[in-house]
């Protein structure tokens, strides 16, 4: 209805993107990405063993393989080192989670997919509003995810937002949303 296309267009204006696709959870934001950015069954997505266990689980739901890469013990966001570890041939992408408002080290990480042709779904559900080098989480890679549960900076009881100014990721979303 008008109340969530009217939210849909404020996350684009505020974090400055073409595309944002509202949800009934960050969990289906989740799947809903890994479908989009093109991960089929039997492909490895890096995963962090710490944070909501969609995470991984929508990997599986995929048709994927979740891929437990390490964290930095100080901030409990993915280890780049340990991520270019966990590549293999099947790797296809990799889901950074930003815990606690805390951004992972998104430029290491960015640059590794770039090296080995990898999407990156930034699960920042935890990170509403959270800058890393002058940009919003959710922004750096080729979409981002937000979460509305009760536990969250922004509630609304549960829901949930992916963004991205990827055309194509923007209407599979929309079509795995929809089903």
């Amino acid at each position: 209805g008008k109340y969530v296309q009217a939210l849909e267009r404020a996350f684009c204006q505020t974090f400055k993107v073409k595309h944002a696709v509202s949800m009934n959870s960050a969990t289906a934001c989740l799947h809903a990405a890994l479908l989009a950015c093109g991960i089929k069954w039997g492909d490895e997505v890096i995963v962090s063993p710490y944070t909501f266990s969609s995470s991984a689980s929508c990997a599986l739901m995929a048709g994927a393989v979740p891929v437990f890469a390490d964290i930095e013990p100080e901030c409990f966001c993915l280890s780049p080192q340990s991520i270019s570890r966990a590549i293999t041939s099947r790797t296809r992408a990799i889901i950074p989670v930003h815990l606690c408002g805390h951004p992972a080290d998104m430029d290491v990480i960015m640059e590794i997919a770039r090296e080995h042709n990898l999407r990156v779904i930034e699960d920042a559900a935890q990170s509403i509003g959270a800058v890393y080098h002058s940009k919003y989480t959710g922004t750096i890679g080729d979409c981002g995810v937000f979460s509305f549960n009760q536990s969250k900076q922004i509630s609304t009881g549960e829901g949930g937002m992916l963004i991205t100014d990827n055309d194509e990721i923007a209407d599979l979303a929309k079509q795995v949303r929809n089903h």
